[in-house]
């Protein structure tokens, strides 16, 4: 069976990226994209996203080969359910939903044919900081040299799980397998606590004295340090494993409570220090992202000898664009 039409219900930055490296692959994939705004739905068609857009989920599901789904929290079980029964037997459905324990027990519940994944893959270190988080800040490359998180459910054939490590090497990410309920608890730490600092950072200021000064003279540090609490999505994810949020919260609150004594202290030394650390540390990480080489990886498979393209439902993949690069 082989692909011909890829399906994107939920156009952002991330999933308009996917969209843009397999158009421009030389797989003959042709890309459908679903939008509740019209605004989405352009954006998405003037950078070459997608070939073209509809409004409607059963459409998009019914005419799909491979799935991708990328929805708010909120929209995410109906999503689910509107799908479950419309898609093809052998469609492959990717979920890059914020939830994949809560979008693996929804996919039992709901989803009556294809094959459920649950994935997100991850920016690439190029990308961390550009500040752009609209469709038109897609990239072909938004993923090169990164890697592509992969949570399979358990009745998913092994095949359908091969075409999603193919899908992940397309958009140039090394697959890397995990259990679904520790990656929420650890996406507690890198998504939701940024988002819950920067409220509490944000709060802080705007309720202070003499706050619309504040805020008229704030630049880039705080914007950047705020940026994530621009989420419908905080509130519910941290609600839905509020063991680790808390733990999460409460580590940060205990570095928090460290550096509070330090500045009571006016130990500028000791402070300093710590800074120091951390920043080592920062450009550290950003330099293992940047090679996509970490010393203590056990969940990536050795798929090295891989035929890219051969069980992408038919299609390979010697001639993508990608591989003359």
């Amino acid at each position: 069976m082989k692909t011909r039409m890829v399906s994107i219900v939920g156009l952002d930055k991330m999933t308009a990226s996917i969209g843009m490296a397999l158009r421009e692959s030389d797989l003959g994939l042709s890309v459908l994209g679903h939008a509740k705004e019209k605004r989405d739905a352009q954006e998405a068609r003037d950078i070459g996203a997608v070939d073209e857009t509809t409004g409607n989920l059963v459409k998009a599901a019914q005419s799909a080969d491979i799935l991708i789904i990328k929805t708010p929290y909120s929209d995410h079980a109906v999503t689910l359910e509107v799908i479950g029964e419309e898609v093809q037997d052998h469609t492959l459905i990717i979920d890059m939903s914020k939830s994949k324990g809560t979008g693996l027990k929804l996919a039992a519940e709901f989803i009556k044919k294809g094959h459920y994944i649950g994935a997100n893959p991850v920016l690439a270190a190029a990308w961390l900081s550009d500040g752009q988080m609209g469709i038109e800040a897609a990239h072909a490359d938004l993923f090169e040299h990164s890697i592509f998180c992969l949570m399979p459910s358990a009745k998913a054939d092994p095949k359908a799980v091969e075409t999603a490590v193919n899908l992940g090497r397309i958009l140039g990410a090394t697959p890397y397998f995990l259990d679904p309920h520790e990656y929420d608890s650890l996406m507690q730490g890198v998504e939701t606590l940024p988002g819950l600092l920067g409220a509490a950072m944000f709060r802080a200021v705007s309720q202070a004295t003499g706050w619309r000064d504040l805020l008229r003279f704030a630049g880039l540090d705080f914007a950047l340090s705020t940026f994530s609490v621009d989420s419908l999505d905080i509130a519910p994810v941290a609600l839905n494993d509020k063991e680790a949020t808390l733990r999460w919260l409460d580590a940060a609150l205990a570095e928090l409570q460290v550096m509070r004594r330090l500045v009571a202290e006016g130990d500028q030394e000791r402070l300093s220090l710590v800074l120091e650390d951390v920043e080592m540390d920062r450009h550290r990480w950003l330099d293992e992202r940047a090679r996509n080489a970490w010393t203590d990886d056990t969940s990536m498979p050795d798929v090295g000898s891989v035929n890219i393209g051969a069980q992408l439902f038919g299609f390979r993949r010697g001639s993508s664009k990608k591989d003359s690069k």
